[in-house]
């Protein structure tokens, strides 16, 4: 198919080309999309031009027949139910078998489509013969070693590549969700999310959702607490006690939903059979384990990388973030002797400016979090990892890392070295309050008005609703999508807060619940009208966040100890204790939590009974078709050999 027929088929994906692209280098490119795959090593995709007066050819809408996609979804082993065996591979052979075959349009979702078309393109390399891109001579590339798309990139001629929105969908979608007023005490339809958004922000949504409802018993028991007429140390004992409890308890009851959504929705034993990422690069060599030419890069070249330039930035980047804490800590140190608080008659304006410098702080905290998260980002792109669940382990256990001393280094120092709990409250007042404020206005406030300003400007320009100008009001109007790290990071802060110091600042899980109340709506709206839809990526589960999760829960119970073990009420209560004996009683409970924690985790199975039974019978039922399939080829071998 030439570049300039007017072909009608569903889009499905944009690219989003630079308008220094040479118009011969866009031939090239519409060319290799649509080259048959087995006679001109291409894509096989349908692709088009979408043409007005600015862009100049530079988005390009990509699409794909029907039996391109049933080969691919076969090709991705993308689950489907069968009606005779359940969930299972789709197979075109088997495609009678399958839910919607009567109507073979049906059988994958919209979802499903564009990660196939995006599959398919993440793998695109040039033809054998090719060895420089058309319109630019001087960019030579190795056609074994390098795919299209990273050719593109390296040229700086890619500028976008998203899947499109649906309208119908998301109309279906948002009444139940954020649109309606009564959505605000409905659960989420998380298996409708699933369908459009795909498994890794199905799985996000999941757990934001009952991540807050176990905020509801906290939030409860604190306010009670606080105005129960009891002794500090029971207050702060039973509080702690409950928190390490529920947690524990939150944290395995998520797994055991994580391991029932995951086989739901096939993809439980994921990491079996991953693929290796598009952007893992190498030369070409047998796979051990499938036996087909995949690249392969050195393990000890990656080593190289992460010892000698990753961990070694990491670390500045970890002194950085602690030299901006105590140069805060000077400045609120003379802030606070310059403007001392009495006992009576406390002007605001003495308020407000001890205020000043915890607030400077954590307006600062912010863009640093930002350049560190791309910093981060770029160091895992270096080091090339071949699985994404090894590239997205790296990606977080960075920003675990960092994040964690930046958030949780001033509010230990504070507690356990300065032992200045005015202060504590002070620092944490700020980080939860301006956090909360300015990522709302960021994230979600002002993509929205520049998505309004922008689709003002299309209107102005002439544009008209039609399906062709969707697609260049999706690819001005909206912001493009950098995956679920910033929202899982803003959790893990909010988390980190209420699990370490929750058991003598209570308040601190009422604002969370109230927080992640509207954030919950507010990601949805944020997800449907400001993001460009993201590519439907398969998982298990939220990947290395439960472990960042579960590390800071265990963390919580020394933390939480020793706040309660510095509080002055609470050493009168033990007056009768030498030192020596006080700080013995208080590693003795630490121990005790600790050891009711993993109790829980033991106590408590990974993977809910139904699905282990599901997971058997379908193991039992393979074995079954397998020893069928065996005996009907003896058989066959012994009639050929009786009739020979």
């Amino acid at each position: 198919m030439s570049f300039d027929e007017k072909d009608d088929f569903e889009p499905l994906v944009v690219l989003q080309l630079s308008p220094t692209t040479p118009a011969v280098t866009k031939e090239w490119i519409i060319h290799r999309l649509t080259a048959n795959q087995y006679e001109d090593e291409g894509a096989g995709l349908l692709a088009r031009f979408e043409s007005n007066t600015e862009n100049r050819n530079s988005l390009i809408v990509i699409g794909a027949t029907l039996e391109r996609l049933l080969v691919g979804a076969e090709e991705l082993r993308i689950q489907k139910w069968d009606t005779t065996k359940g969930l299972t591979e789709f197979l075109v052979a088997d495609i009678e078998h399958f839910q919607n075959s009567e109507n073979p349009g049906d059988i994958l979702l919209k979802s499903e489509k564009q990660r196939i078309v995006f599959e398919e393109i993440q793998n695109l390399r040039p033809m054998k013969n090719e060895h420089a891109v058309p319109g630019v001579p001087t960019k030579s590339f190795s056609p074994e070693n390098d795919t299209m798309l990273a050719i593109l990139n390296d040229l700086h001629f890619v500028v976008n590549f998203f899947p499109l929105h649906e309208k119908e969908d998301i109309k279906l979608l948002e009444h139940d969700w954020f649109k309606s007023k009564l959505s605000i005490f409905k659960s989420q339809d998380i298996h409708k999310i699933r369908n459009y958004f795909g498994d890794n922000v199905a799985f996000y949504f999941a757990f934001l959702e009952y991540y807050t409802k176990a905020l509801i018993p906290t939030s409860i028991l604190g306010v009670l607490v606080s105005f129960l007429p009891i002794s500090d140390f029971a207050r702060y004992s039973f509080f702690c006690l409950f928190n390490v409890i529920w947690w524990t308890i939150f944290m395995e009851r998520w797994k055991r939903l994580t391991n029932k959504l995951a086989y739901q929705w096939g993809t439980l034993d994921l990491q079996v059979f991953e693929r290796p990422r598009p952007a893992y690069f190498g030369e070409l060599q047998p796979s051990p384990i499938t036996g087909r030419l995949e690249p392969l890069y050195p393990a000890w070249k990656r080593q190289i990388k992460k010892y000698l330039v990753s961990y070694p930035i990491v670390m500045g980047c970890l002194v950085f973030a602690m030299t901006l804490y105590f140069t805060y800590y000077g400045i609120q140190e003379r802030t606070n002797t310059n403007y001392p608080l009495t006992n009576s008659g406390i002007p605001v304006e003495t308020k407000v400016r001890r205020m000043i410098p915890s607030t400077g702080y954590s307006l600062l905290v912010i863009p640093v979090k930002l350049i560190y998260k791309k910093l981060a980002t770029f160091l895992t792109d270096f080091e090339n990892h071949r699985l994404q669940t090894a590239y997205e382990n790296n990606l977080t256990s960075k920003l675990f890392i960092f994040f964690f001393v930046n958030s949780f280094v001033g509010l230990f120092y504070q507690a356990f070295f300065n032992v200045n709990y005015a202060n504590v409250v002070q620092l944490l007042t700020s980080l939860v309050i301006i956090n909360a404020i300015i990522l709302k206005f960021t994230e979600q406030v002002l993509p929205y008005i520049f998505k309004r300003v922008k689709k003002n400007q299309l209107v102005r320009t002439g544009s008209v609703d039609t399906k062709v100008s969707e697609v260049i009001k999706q690819s001005k109007t909206l912001t493009p999508f950098e995956g679920t790290y910033g929202d899982y990071l803003t959790i893990f802060e909010q988390y980190g807060y209420i699990a370490l110091f929750s058991a003598v600042f209570p308040w601190v899980t009422i604002c969370g619940l109230i927080n992640n109340i509207f954030e919950l709506r507010a990601d949805a709206f944020k997800y449907c009208y400001v993001y460009q839809r993201p590519f439907a990526q398969p998982a298990s589960n939220i990947g290395s966040w439960h472990y960042a999760f579960d590390i800071l829960s265990s963390i919580a119970i020394v933390t939480n100890t020793a706040l309660i073990a510095m509080q002055p009420s609470v050493r009168a209560y033990f007056s009768t204790y030498t030192d020596v004996e006080y700080i013995l009683l208080f590693i003795a409970a630490e121990h005790i939590l600790l050891a009711i924690k993993f109790a829980i985790d033991f106590a408590i199975p990974d993977v809910p009974y139904e699905v282990e039974i599901a997971r058997a019978k379908s193991l039992f039922e393979s074995n079954q078709a397998l020893r069928r399939e065996r005996q009907n080829k003896a058989a066959n071998n012994e009639t050929m050999n009786t009739q020979f």
